[in-house]
């Protein structure tokens, strides 16, 4: 197997000042909490939480993370990677794409990075825009209100403002003309993400409606979309998706289920440009990183290439989790893969990489509680530009009594007091 190694190097280890763990003063905590349910009908602790701690990093690492992805970036521009066919009912019409796309690149991505005590480990890439307008927010709101001088909060670069990170993401979701947006997604009023739907909405200068995919039909040759209880339909120009391949896929049959999908993904629209078209989830994911030498990238390897040394012991299945290559939220992840698991998945173990597990670095904070920290950088390229917003998962380690720990970092897991969606501050001091 051919690894691409990417070239900038990182410093050995953790600084002690790297990433730092603080309480949000309680006012300040709670005007956050309320901005969020006033503005975008976020409740706390119904879904997911909003966390009573923030993140602080270093200018140092921040640079190291924003290396790495602007590497990775160029590895996907220059074609550096493998190519994997796309599944039925996903390639893309190329009039119907935005020109990064069509070159290759993307328009939105997350990179998600483990703190551990050895340096930043990557977990995954994913071509998924998943909270940067109600993250940029947060990251806003806590520096507009907490004396910190020497920090700022898009980690592309120190210079970047509210303004022109708005601005950015204004022109890529509705073009230069300024046009109707249709955030589409599933499920929509179900959807425990949706307080970003409302952010974009609320906070881009732009029009957009929040759709959901049933309410989208096709008519001579044009996508158009209603939005209920209205019965007048609405012609669809942008088409900014939000829909997670590995749930229609998994959950929704696409293609097959035409009750359900009123358009296709690999249909040519008139006068349709597709934002983050889904082709780009499975070009920019979890199937990069066996061909990724870094050391901010684990071991990893493609599962069907080395099944024989788990059987043989060469590898160790409690030293690796499984993941489906574009596998989101939890989709087809084996945390604790065994024998049966691999005769299991004999017929698809192609659709798998073997992923060597990292131990994330235990925080003790003034609450008494241990932590463990995800950063996630949200990646936005519009017309050359790139910015990149930062945000953290605070979660917990569960210590079996045999020496093993679990580390839980979804939102699902941490929806207590401590724990949550985080902001993110970027420390300039030297």
């Amino acid at each position: 197997m051919e690894r691409r190694v990417l070239s900038h190097e990182v410093t050995s280890g953790l600084q002690d000042d790297d990433v730092l763990l603080e309480r949000i003063p309680d006012a300040i905590y709670d005007g956050m909490v309320a901005m969020f349910a006033r503005q975008y009908h976020f409740n706390n602790g119904e879904k997911m939480r909003l966390s009573n701690y923030f993140v602080k990093i270093s200018r140092a690492l921040n640079d190291e993370m924003v290396a790495f992805i602007q590497e990775t970036i160029q590895g996907l521009e220059q074609q550096q990677f493998p190519t994997m066919p796309a599944p039925d009912g996903f390639q893309p019409s190329p009039n119907n794409l935005l020109e990064a796309e069509l070159k290759g690149g993307f328009t939105l991505a997350s990179f998600d990075l483990a703190v551990t005590d050895g340096g930043m480990k990557n977990i995954e890439f994913q071509s998924v825009a998943t909270y940067p307008i109600s993250a940029a927010k947060l990251n806003q709101y806590l520096l507009d209100n907490l004396p910190l001088d020497d920090g700022y909060i898009f980690s592309n670069s120190p210079q970047t403002d509210w303004q022109s990170f708005t601005r950015l993401y204004g022109r890529l979701l509705a073009g230069e003309n300024n046009q109707r947006v249709a955030l589409v997604d599933r499920k929509v009023k179900g959807q425990k993400t949706n307080f970003e739907f409302f952010a974009t909405q609320q906070e881009l200068a732009v029009p957009v409606d929040i759709v959901d995919m049933e309410d989208i039909f096709e008519d001579h040759g044009e996508l158009f979309y209603t939005l209920p209880p209205n019965p007048t339909p609405l012609k669809l120009s942008r088409f900014y998706n939000r829909i997670l391949l590995a749930e229609a896929l998994f959950e929704d049959d696409y293609p097959n289920n035409s009750e359900a999908w009123g358009f296709r993904f690999d249909k040519a629209y008139q006068a349709l440009k597709f934002i983050n078209h889904p082709i780009k989830q499975f070009e920019v994911s979890k199937r990069l990183s066996p061909y990724i030498q870094h050391p901010c990238n684990p071991d990893c390897y493609e599962l069907a290439e080395v099944a024989q040394h788990f059987k043989e012991g060469r590898l160790k299945y409690q030293d690796y989790v499984w993941k489906h290559k574009w596998g989101a939220a939890g989709h087809r992840l084996v945390l604790a893969p065994d024998a049966a698991t691999l005769t299991e998945l004999a017929d698809c173990l192609e659709d798998y990489i073997a992923q060597s597990k990292v131990a994330f670095k235990v925080f003790k904070t003034d609450d008494k509680q241990e932590k463990i920290v995800e950063l996630r950088f949200m990646t936005a390229v519009e017309n050359g530009e790139t910015i990149i917003v930062p945000m953290a998962r605070i979660g917990h380690v569960v210590n079996n009594g045999n020496g093993d720990s679990t580390f839980k970092i979804h939102f699902s897991d941490n929806n207590k007091e401590g724990y949550g969606f985080s902001p993110v501050v970027i420390m300039n001091s030297e």
